[in-house]
């Protein structure tokens, strides 16, 4: 007591400030949620264009067996020859600016297997991949071949 008063230092100020409430220490908790959001969503940026980029190449690999199973099947009974199998392959493939290679090797007389037929389409990683954030897709190829045989 100083003067008939009660006094107060600075010390019991400084921890009345910081006083424990519901047992902890008081602290400002804003901002707190968008420094926790901050850290976290590159990585779930990160995850979410794996996942698209992924499901894309899956996509051009499905479509690609697709256009060749296709492509085999109408030479194989005739509809279609050679030449214009592939114009048939090329303009079936969805990816419009991806530069497509099919190779056909039609029936051969001189091959072991005379009446098989092989349709080859492959393509870039780079042509059909959406996003390469971490540049995983410059190099590679995805290839399919399919072979069946002419009735």
């Amino acid at each position: 007591m100083k003067n008939g008063m009660y006094y107060i230092s600075p010390m019991k100020t400084l921890f009345r400030k910081f006083a424990f409430k519901s047992g902890g220490v008081h602290r400002d908790e804003a901002g707190v949620a968008a420094v926790e959001f901050a850290f976290v969503m590159p990585v779930l940026v990160l995850m979410l264009t794996g996942i698209i980029q992924f499901g894309m190449l899956m996509f051009a690999q499905n479509q690609m067996t697709n256009v060749a199973r296709e492509t085999s099947r109408r030479i194989a009974v005739g509809e279609l020859t050679t030449a214009a199998a592939q114009q048939y392959a090329r303009d079936s493939l969805v990816f419009p600016s991806a530069n497509f290679a099919v190779a056909i090797t039609g029936p051969d007389p001189a091959s072991p297997n005379p009446r098989d037929i092989t349709v080859d389409i492959s393509v870039p990683f780079s042509e059909v991949s959406l996003v390469d954030i971490l540049g995983l897709f410059q190099s590679g190829t995805l290839r399919t071949i399919v072979t069946m045989r002419q009735e």
